[in-house]
């Protein structure tokens, strides 16, 4: 299997204090057209208490609801001619007022891992609103931003079999305006048409993160930004290893703050099939994860051993009923396990200014069609492995 390297771009998180069979479904309590809210996927620290804001507020309706939104097949949001949206930071949020709310400090996305709609191209200005914590998208024509027209401009967008099209997510923080205080932050989105109606609305609630955690984020850092979500593949293919597939891609970093964040380096998985061989007896801490576990290579040899290597997380497939022989594994590359390694080695801009390390994972779809979807984990504390789940990403794989 041949890796190519990408430029810097955006992707997507995790709601904290998830679990592994809710996770990226529910999340955070949301209401509306708001689905919930999660950490941004390129800061480790992007959801803790009294460090500057890094969030992704996921969109929803009534058709499609939580993740089900994120699918290409459905349509995002777009603005009604002559009107607006508006993002306001509830409570929870202390603003800077050194950092203008403009575009640098919110960003409109199409999908996850996420291809952004910037302003410039999407047809869209940023400023700020009625009080000093909303934003207000307007956009640049009185025609307003058709959805089916709003899709992202970035190369690798060009090769996904469905572009996503419409508003998905709203990215709050590349500058930063806002520090997260006290235990929670709640946000709330209104899209308005000519005659100042509000046509969608909704809110949803965080609980902030008392310190740092390690945090699995997905990424479309690899393959040219392509979407690494919703791939489509014949029962019993490989994501990552058949026809136009690429792997499951992951952007994992320690338990550090701020940029330059030091990476998970040498992780990857095992799946309950491959524990299977190595006759491991999972802990009961870690029975949930019904999937596999992941991994981080302790002794350097370049190999995954549950009985040796560092239990980091694990993960859980939910599948179609009666399905067999999905598993999630870790890519073989030239005979070697392909472990996670530094950002940079995939794109030197994205490793300079993120840090960080890639996982490339394989999904291997099952014999029943509809929906798959595997749910990841971090343990909010590695070195416990009873301290509960912490980072939690969904990956959605449709077998046709």
């Amino acid at each position: 299997m041949k890796f190519k390297t990408a430029c810097f771009c955006f992707s997507l998180l995790v709601p904290a204090g998830a679990n592994p069979a809710a996770a990226m479904s529910d999340g955070a309590a949301g209401e509306g057209m708001v689905s919930m809210l999660v950490s941004s996927p390129i800061f480790a620290n992007g959801t803790v208490r009294d460090i500057r804001s890094g969030i992704n507020i996921y969109l929803q309706s009534e058709g499609a609801r939580g993740l089900d939104f994120m699918d290409p097949q459905v349509t995002g949001y777009g603005i009604p001619p002559g009107g607006r949206m508006e993002v306001e930071m509830l409570q929870g949020f202390q603003r800077d007022p050194n950092i203008p709310l403009a575009q640098p400090s919110i960003l409109l996305v199409a999908g996850t891992p996420q291809q952004g709609l910037p302003g410039r191209d999407a047809g869209y200005t940023v400023s700020q609103g009625r009080n000093e914590n909303t934003f207000v998208i307007m956009p640049k024509t009185p025609r307003g931003l058709t959805a089916v027209d709003l899709k992202t401009k970035v190369p690798g967008a060009k090769r996904d079999p469905i572009p996503q099209r419409g508003i998905k997510i709203v990215h709050v923080g590349m500058t930063m305006a806002f520090v997260s205080r006290g235990k929670s932050g709640k946000v709330a989105v209104r899209i308005y048409d000519g005659k100042d109606k509000i046509v969608s609305r909704g809110t949803a609630e965080m609980q902030f993160l008392a310190k740092p955690q390690p945090q699995i984020f997905p990424t479309n850092i690899p393959h040219g930004k392509r979407n690494h979500n919703w791939q489509r593949v014949a029962p019993g293919e490989t994501v990552g290893g058949t026809n136009e597939t690429v792997p499951l891609a992951f952007l994992l970093f320690a338990r550090n703050e701020g940029f330059g964040n030091t990476g998970i380096m040498g992780a990857g998985v095992l799946s309950a099939q491959q524990l299977a061989t190595f006759r491991y007896s999972t802990p009961p801490a870690l029975k949930r994860y019904t999937g596999g576990l992941i991994l981080q290579d302790a002794d350097g040899d370049g190999l995954l051993n549950p009985a040796k290597d560092r239990i980091i997380g694990g993960f859980t497939i939910a599948a179609p009923k009666g399905a067999k022989g999905h598993q999630v594994s870790t890519p073989l590359v030239r005979g070697a396990l392909y472990l996670s390694s530094p950002t940079r080695n995939f794109s030197a801009e994205a490793g300079k200014k993120l840090g960080g390390a890639i996982m490339l994972l394989e999904f291997i779809a099952g014999n029943k069609k509809g929906l798959y979807r595997p749910t990841f984990a971090l343990l909010s504390d590695p070195e416990d492995i009873a301290s509960g789940d912490g980072s939690v990403y969904s990956y959605s794989v449709v077998v046709e």
